[in-house]
């Protein structure tokens, strides 16, 4: 079978009031004959509801949570294998986006593996356990599989083993690994990005994203929109990632080492922040909760527009400290990264007159045009060709004093991170407080939003006894008007 290509220029997206074709869930075709059929009869709920969403495209302000009025046995439930150096943290967006679509959480997994590792034996293994788990607690014949990057050469390795393949409905294979043929005869979607113009998989609808980068192609709105239509034979209701009434929104996750993907036990604190400083509000945090070796809390419940920091302590440790844009809806994939012993951390500088910070997206940042991402941390610039080039296609940033000398230095990437595969480091001189009584305004423009800033600010925590994480997203939320 020959296959279909679809080229898609970047930023574009399906529109919400579109009126969506229906096909089977049974179906078991190729993208191409899933999207055919009639138009369903509409329940007078789902109706309102696509009228709403119309309506949010033009007044930019949505307080409440999008379902589809379908049961839950609808949909298969997905399973999202990340790539080297991932974790659950890279498909935070694209799970909402399925949430806000009518996807129960509880149909919304992630295989974490350990990206250290050379072979993928393990990763295969435990692919496997995950997809017998999540049929058992579901009930589900079969499951859907997303796999990006190197997560797509563990996929295929999976679906190459005929019992396991007729346990999967759909594959999407996010811009990895090509093939001949449809992985294991399971219909497939593979999205391409700007790395691999010419990739392909024979039989299956190949989709290009030339602007897109190695990431953002699996975690765009557009490829969303590519990758829903596909498993469900319609377009989405909406590609946004759409607010809750702020007291439904809840948080889960995991403290792991990493790119390990190992759970780390200690003790997490939910503290509410003052969003113009990054100080604690109060003198108590809003939860604590003992971990345990896996790592996993929550879920917990935050207000869905306040600012939120999560400390992880643990004995004889240094305090990590994570920062992140409000929950504007519940993420039940929030991961806490800790660099592990002898990992990259231990080339970062640390002294008690600093701060360092790690700055991450899952949105490749880039410089060098007008048009391209700014990143400023306490009002320098630190995105430069040099630090970021677009070919290295940077998701995490380190900045951090090198030689403790309080001299910044922003013309060049710091080694190793220079060698270090989406990773960059920058020498920037942050004066700490022992008390952390200061603060620290980090702010993005993120390219292609016409010039919107989206600021955190943290505290000057000296970097011998504390790391600072900050999380921003990869999309622009949607006013909240209020």
């Amino acid at each position: 079978m020959l296959s279909e290509t679809v080229v898609s220029p970047s930023g574009g997206a399906l529109a919400a009031s579109r009126a969506p074709p229906v096909a089977s869930d049974s179906d078991d075709g190729n993208s191409e004959d899933a999207m055919t059929g009639s138009q369903p009869a509409r329940t007078g709920r789902t109706m309102l509801l696509a009228v709403f969403l119309a309506l949010a495209g033009t007044l930019g302000a949505l307080t409440a949570p999008a379902r589809a009025a379908e049961p839950r046995a609808a949909f298969n439930p997905v399973i999202f294998v990340h790539g080297q150096e991932g974790s659950a943290q890279q498909w935070q967006s694209q799970a909402k986006r399925f949430s806000a679509n009518g996807y129960d959480d509880g149909l919304l997994y992630v295989h974490e593996y350990d990206t250290s590792l050379p072979g993928d034996d393990h990763a295969i293994a435990g692919l496997e356990a995950l997809v017998d788990s999540v049929r058992a607690r579901t009930g589900a014949a079969r499951v859907d599989i997303l796999a990006h990057s190197r997560g797509t050469r563990v996929a295929q390795a999976y679906l190459a083993v005929p019992e396991r393949a007729a346990e999967v409905a759909k594959y999407v294979n996010l811009d990895g690994r090509t093939a001949d043929s449809q992985p294991g005869g399971v219909p497939t979607l593979a999205i391409w990005s700007s790395l691999q113009p010419n990739g392909s998989i024979g039989g299956a609808r190949n989709v290009h994203e030339p602007q897109a980068g190695h990431t953002e192609s699996a975690t765009s709105a557009e490829s969303f929109g590519h990758i829903y239509a596909f498993l469900r034979g319609r377009p989405p209701l909406t590609t946004r990632v759409l607010p809750e009434l702020p007291g439904s929104v809840e948080i889960a996750g995991r403290a792991v080492h990493f790119p390990q993907n190992r759970g780390l036990a200690g003790r997490i604190e939910v503290w509410r922040l003052d969003p113009a400083t990054g100080a604690r509000a109060g003198l108590l945090p809003q939860h604590v909760v003992r971990v345990g070796a896996d790592g996993a809390f929550g879920p917990l419940g935050v207000g869905g527009r306040g600012h939120y920091e999560l400390a992880f302590v643990r004995p004889g440790e240094r305090t990590g400290h994570f920062y992140f844009e409000p929950f504007e809806r519940s993420d039940h994939f929030v991961r806490l990264l800790v660099s592990p012993p002898g990992g990259v951390a231990d080339s970062i500088d640390i002294c008690p007159a600093h701060t360092a910070l790690t700055v991450v997206r899952a949105r490749e940042w880039r410089a060098g045009t007008a048009d391209d991402d700014r990143l400023r941390i306490g009002g320098a610039d630190v995105l430069n060709r040099a630090v970021s080039p677009q070919l290295r296609q940077i998701l995490g940033l380190f900045a951090f004093d090198k030689g403790c000398d309080g001299v910044s230095h922003l013309d060049a990437a710091l080694p190793p991170f220079d060698r270090i595969p989406f990773l960059t480091a920058t020498d920037l001189s942050l004066p700490a407080d022992e008390r952390a009584r200061g603060s620290i305004p980090v702010t993005q423009t993120m390219r292609g939003t016409g010039g919107v800033e989206e600021t955190l600010a943290v505290p000057n925590w000296p970097s011998d006894g504390h790391t600072v994480s900050l999380l921003f997203k990869d999309y622009v939320d949607i006013p909240s008007g209020g």
